[in-house]
């Protein structure tokens, strides 16, 4: 018999209704913001994505497999056998069942802080988060050069999106020392 596994009803609709499978967070936030009214900002429906995805590579439902190509990072997500195996049954926030009201006093050990984990979960929002930064760059590029009477007010946005990346890149540059890691080259924007 298969596990039953809850997932959020949005991400539930890409996964297992559209069947996405091997996609960035990008095509995931372009997918959401398509299929769900829902969702009408960009930066916040690919920071709920974001999240989402963690959780899926929590539980194991999901894997991350970073590429680089060119010097550019890409993150894929893809569904594991987990996922296959699995009843994935959609679950709003305010649909799972509350615990009885009546307060257990449980005694809990001190816990120990896996501060390497934490770290890492850091590094991979603010990977994300650059990646998707340095997108939006190359978007407003694109489209300075589509549509030239838009140029200023685009470009605007583009120096606040690059400020942003140059800000995530250090803080991902900051991680990746602390973790031990070699320092990624992401392409300048």
């Amino acid at each position: 018999m298969s596990q039953k596994v809850n997932m959020n009803v949005f991400l539930h609709s890409l996964l297992v209704i559209k069947q996405m499978n091997d996609f960035s967070v990008i095509a995931a936030k372009d997918a959401l913001l398509h299929e769900h009214a829902e969702f009408t900002d960009s930066t916040e429906a690919r920071k709920f994505i974001y999240r989402q995805l963690l959780r899926g590579v929590d539980k194991g439902l999901l894997k991350r497999t970073d590429l680089v190509d060119d010097g550019i990072k890409n993150v894929l997500y893809s569904k594991t056998e987990k996922f296959f195996a699995s009843t994935i049954v959609p679950m709003k926030r305010g649909d799972k069942q509350k615990k009885s009201s009546s307060p257990k006093i449980i005694k809990q050990a001190p816990k120990t802080i896996n501060y390497k984990a934490l770290l890492e979960k850091e590094l991979m929002t603010y990977e994300i988060d650059l990646n998707a930064s340095i997108e939006e760059v190359n978007e407003y590029k694109r489209l300075s050069s589509r549509f030239p009477e838009l140029k200023e007010k685009l470009q605007q946005h583009q120096l606040q999106t690059k400020n942003q990346s140059v800000q995530l890149l250090g803080k991902v540059h900051a991680l990746q020392k602390l973790l031990g890691y070699t320092v990624t080259g992401y392409q300048p924007c």
